[in-house]
């Protein structure tokens, strides 16, 4: 098989292609960042959102004859947010404030650090699949149609869970500068 044509960062390749060991390579150099910061956004957790990560590409090596590498990239999204909901049913845990250590290594002014800490906290509470779709969406950019794809959800499904965790935000940014004032 020749190697993959590169356009704009994504890859092409010719339809039903199983991974091979460049393709699953080129993989990891593209999805991993964006994997790992869906994870940690999720998670709020460094540790456990690379673990879920490795995972996810672990699980998908093994399972490298039986993905086509056009659909990699929505397995990995998918397989991570299964991983993501196990844990959080497996271990019964209230999402807490981001990990410091993470926000202190990140290049931030403390304007961007507070916001940063006001949306975690507006969003911590949300259940698991509208938290997945607002983040997918708002803080990766992924259009309707992937998010659809990589949750196995349809277009219309994920515009509605994604208004709704927005109109729970919503209410509870106003719960949240009423408290202040």
């Amino acid at each position: 098989m020749p190697p993959c044509n590169f356009c704009a960062k994504q890859i092409v390749l010719l339809p039903d292609t199983i991974l091979n060991r460049y393709d699953y390579n080129t993989c990891v150099d593209l999805h991993s960042d964006a994997l790992y910061r869906f994870c940690l956004h999720f998670l709020r957790d460094v540790e456990p959102a690379r673990d879920i990560v490795q995972d996810c590409f672990e699980k998908l090596w093994i399972n490298k004859k039986s993905v086509p590498a056009e659909k990699a990239k929505s397995w990995l999204f998918t397989c991570a947010n299964h991983l993501m909901l196990n844990q959080v049913k497996r271990n019964k845990v209230k999402q807490q404030h981001l990990d410091t250590i993470y926000w202190n290594s990140t290049q931030q002014t403390d304007n961007s650090f507070e916001n940063q800490q006001l949306i975690q906290l507006l969003v911590k509470d949300l259940p698991p699949l509208q938290k997945s779709i607002l983040l997918l969406r708002d803080l990766e950019g992924y259009t309707y149609q992937e998010i659809g794809s990589m949750l196995s959800l349809t277009e219309a499904q994920v515009k509605v869970y994604l208004f709704r965790a927005r109109l729970k935000v919503k209410k509870r940014a106003k719960g949240q500068f009423v408290l202040a004032s």
